[in-house]
C-alpha cells in the first residue's frame, strides 16, 4: 500500500465513526488499560538478492484507549513500547556488502572492512496504533470483536549481531549501532480478533491476535554503513512484519 492511500482511508474511517456516533449519541464510552504483547516479527526484503533468514520472537507493552461511538462501535489508540526485530541475509555475489565506518559529512573512508554476510536486527519503537473496533453484543460474560486500522511506528534504538567474514575467518560483532540505518517513521496496517471477558462493571481482560503489516521500508534505502566494492552506498528496501498476541485489562 502506498504512502498517498493512507490519507483517504483516515477520512473514512472518521466519516465511518461519526456516522455511528450520530446513530446512537446516548453512548459516549471511554476506556483506558493496560497491555502487555509478545509479538513474532520477521523481515520481507524487497530486493531478491536479500533474504528473510529469520525470525525473532519480541515483547510489547503500552497503555490502551478507547472512545466508543455506541456499544458496538469504538475508537481504539494507545501507546506501545515494541521490542522485535529478525534476520536478514546480505547477497554472496562477487559485488557484496562490506560493511564499513564513514566520517560525518566526510568522504566514507575503510577504516574496518568486513564481509556482511547476515544481520540480526534488534529494533525498538514508540508504537501509536489508530484502529477501528467493532463488537458483538455481550453473549453471557463475553464480547467479541474485530478491529482494523494503521500503526504509525517512531524509531527509538536500532542495534545489530553482524555475522561477518574477516580475511576468511567467520565472525561475529555484536551490538553494532545502526540507528542511521533505519527509518524514523514507519507505517503499517493493523488487523486483529479478540474477545473481551467482563470482570465486573466496566472491567474486562481483552485477549487479541493482530497481524501488523508495514507497508513502508523499514531500512534507510540508502546505507550511512554499508558500502560495496565499488564504494557507493548500498541500497536497502524491506518491510518489517509481526504477529502479536496481546493480553490486556480495560477499565
Amino acid at each position: 500500500m502506498k504512502k498517498s492511500a493512507v490519507l483517504p482511508i483516515l477520512i473514512v474511517m472518521i466519516f465511518i465513526s461519526k456516522s455511528l456516533f450520530a446513530q446512537d449519541s446516548e453512548y459516549k464510552a471511554f476506556h483506558f488499560g493496560l497491555k502487555a504483547s509478545p509479538a513474532l516479527s520477521w523481515f520481507m526484503p524487497k530486493d531478491k538478492k536479500f533474504t528473510n533468514n529469520g525470525s525473532k520472537l519480541g515483547f510489547g507493552y503500552g497503555l490502551i484507549t478507547e472512545f466508543g461511538f455506541s456499544k458496538n462501535y469504538a475508537f481504539s489508540t494507545g501507546l506501545e513500547i515494541l521490542n522485535a526485530g529478525g534476520k536478514i541475509g546480505f547477497p554472496k555475489s562477487p559485488d557484496s556488502t562490506f560493511y564499513l565506518v564513514q566520517n560525518e559529512d566526510v568522504t566514507p573512508t575503510r577504516t574496518d572492512t568486513f564481509l556482511l554476510q547476515e544481520r540480526n536486527y534488534r529494533l525498538r519503537y514508540v508504537n501509536l496504533p489508530l484502529l477501528l473496533k467493532l463488537k458483538t453484543n455481550q453473549l453471557g460474560a463475553m464480547t467479541y470483536f474485530g478491529q482494523f486500522g494503521f500503526d504509525v511506528s517512531f524509531k527509538w534504538q536500532a542495534m545489530a549481531n553482524d555475522n561477518v567474514n574477516l580475511n576468511g575467518t567467520a565472525t561475529t560483532r555484536n551490538d553494532v549501532d545502526i540507528t542511521k540505518d533505519i527509518n524514523f517513521l514507519r507505517l503499517a496496517l493493523n488487523v486483529g480478533l479478540g474477545a473481551e471477558y467482563n470482570l465486573s462493571g466496566s472491567t474486562s481482560l481483552v485477549f487479541s491476535v493482530n497481524y501488523n503489516n508495514g507497508f513502508t521500508n523499514a531500512l534507510r534505502k540508502n546505507s550511512k554503513t554499508l558500502y560495496n566494492k565499488k564504494f557507493t552506498a548500498l541500497e536497502q528496501n524491506s518491510v518489517f512484519n509481526y504477529v502479536a498476541f496481546t493480553v490486556g485489562v480495560l477499565f
